[in-house]
């Protein structure tokens, strides 16, 4: 999980929306739109490698149990954590509803490994997982304000101890997405993460493996109670805290996009990308981002909207 000590300055965009269209146009429109769209998320460059099996295969061998084990929480932009308090309990069966679609995503960023939370989500290719931005970009940083990409991407939910219940489910690195104010501009109310994961080795995918997935709640009212979940600091297992919205950062109503919703639980690093559920578990409608040095009791996720996590997942 981030912490957070400042914003940076925000940036103006403008743009010219033409207000009549031509039928002859029309067409020409369409496929403008669909760049646009396109053009609003972000992946990895391409780079040589062998065949996708392969890639899949050495990520597998790469993260085995006692590697999982060793791994530390992945520290956004090199930050440490400064607080030893936290507000969350352990799950005790994380394989049961509502807890099965939460879990553990472990990735190399540069020569460090590290590990965040995510969701396994109810979309179409029964293969979406979510987390925070940070997670698989690290955002601007250092003087040049470039980014880095995460590799070796592997999700297991419900991970306990080592433990993959469900299987691990591998992310190839065209299939990993942030949104473009993330990896440009490091705007923390588009701080999410989008992975298409291969189907386990049983063939299984990973929506159909935790038996449905969350499904992503877009737009709906700030006012929600959330059950969140992740892996914080160095726990083994799955765990949790209950919260009501409580508000949102106000410094984050400066930049662009909506501003993030502040809960009332401690997370600490490696709960990042931990899912907030609602509905009983079946809707997903935030995710762990960040805290405030200054604020040892609450913790801030982007607010879900079509301006971010709904083009961050279309067509996912």
């Amino acid at each position: 999980m981030s912490r957070r000590s400042h914003l940076a300055q925000p940036r103006v965009a403008t743009s010219v929306v033409a207000v009549a269209v031509t039928l002859a146009a029309l067409a020409a429109l369409l496929v403008a739109s669909a760049a646009a769209l396109a053009a609003s998320r972000l992946h990895p460059p391409a780079e040589a490698t062998a065949s996708s099996a392969g890639e899949a295969a050495r990520i597998r061998s790469y993260w085995t149990p006692e590697r999982m084990r060793s791994t530390p929480p992945l520290l956004a932009s090199g930050r440490s954590d400064p607080f030893a308090s936290a507000s969350f309990a352990t799950v005790p069966d994380a394989t049961v509803p509502p807890y099965a679609v939460n879990g553990r995503i472990f990735v190399r960023q540069g020569r460090s490994k590290g590990y965040c939370s995510g969701t396994a989500i109810n979309s179409p290719t029964r293969q979406l997982v979510l987390t925070a931005g940070h997670c698989v970009n690290t955002g601007p940083r250092g003087r040049r304000g470039s980014s880095a990409w995460s590799r070796y991407m592997e999700f297991v939910p419900a991970y306990t101890d080592g433990a993959a219940p469900f299987g691990a489910f591998v992310a190839l690195r065209p299939n990993v997405f942030a949104p473009k104010p993330w990896v440009k501009e490091g705007n923390p109310n588009f701080d999410m993460g989008a992975v298409v994961v291969s189907a386990n080795a049983g063939g299984v995918n990973v929506a159909d493996a935790v038996g449905g997935g969350a499904t992503i709640a877009i737009g709906v009212t700030r006012k929600q109670s959330f059950q969140t979940f992740g892996y914080p600091g160095k726990v083994r297992q799955l765990q949790e805290c209950d919260s009501p919205a409580t508000g949102e950062d106000i410094l984050t109503r400066q930049i662009p996009g909506p501003p993030t919703v502040k809960i009332h639980c401690h997370w600490l690093p490696g709960a990042s990308g931990g899912g907030w559920l609602t509905e009983g578990g079946t809707m997903v409608n935030g995710l762990t981002s960040y805290g405030r040095n200054r604020d040892p009791v609450h913790t801030f996720g982007p607010y879900f909207s079509s301006e971010n996590i709904g083009e961050l997942v279309a067509g996912l």
